[in-house]
């Protein structure tokens, strides 16, 4: 999931100090399970645009998707045609398709952070890179793209403090914890296996990915 962080209100209300009437728009997924985009923050956020006029407040289960929005916006389109702006709690990815789909100003709410994995409520973290190259079948599935500060693909630093990351004493080395749990499972062959420098030529921003339906 996207873990996003809230943009102060006072920003938000600069970046929208021109618009008179608003919607703000909730995403009832991703920010909804970091809390910060969910219908609670869009009643608060409403009440921060108390000195404007708040056409409407909507949650869109998945407003990245274009499809889920452009659908959803239907339901009160004449408050949409009527607005100056849209302010989105959402990710910056949903912020952009918004934007696209209903062709008006629209403030983004929420700093984005990374995507994450969730253990519960409040607890987030990030495991992937999404470096396109992905080594998890030989690192016991532990990611030392991202895992490891340095990003180092091929066993610990010169660093290393006993077991302990250099950079970040409190914790574990991931190659540590990686030869540890290859060893457990008996598969510490694959501690050997070279793995080459990621080629960022090939991870280049944006990306796209197109599938024709068959």
């Amino acid at each position: 999931m996207i873990v996003t962080r809230k943009k102060d209100v006072e920003t938000v209300k600069k970046h929208a100090s021109k618009a008179r009437k608003v919607i703000i728009v909730g995403c009832s997924e991703c920010a909804a399970i970091c809390r910060t985009g969910g219908s609670e923050q869009v009643r608060e956020m409403a009440e921060a645009f108390s000195d404007r006029e708040v056409l409407a407040t909507i949650s869109i289960e998945s407003p990245c998707d274009k499809r889920i929005s452009t659908r959803d916006f239907k339901r009160i389109e004449e408050e949409l045609a009527d607005a100056d702006a849209l302010i989105a709690l959402t990710c910056g990815s949903g912020a952009q398709a918004i934007s696209e789909v209903t062709g008006k100003r629209v403030v983004a709410a929420l700093d984005t952070d990374f995507v994450g994995m969730v253990e519960r409520l409040g607890r987030f973290y990030e495991r992937c890179s999404h470096c396109g190259e992905c080594i998890l079948n030989e690192t016991a599935l532990l990611c030392p793209v991202t895992l490891c500060p340095k990003g180092v693909r091929n066993g610990p630093c010169d660093g290393i403090k006993g077991t302990a990351c250099e950079v970040y004493e409190d914790r574990e080395c991931v190659w540590h914890a990686i030869h540890s749990r290859l060893t457990e499972r008996g598969e510490l062959e694959a501690f050997t296996v070279y793995h080459a420098p990621v080629d960022w030529s090939e991870c280049h921003s944006p990306k796209e990915a197109v599938w024709e339906r068959s």
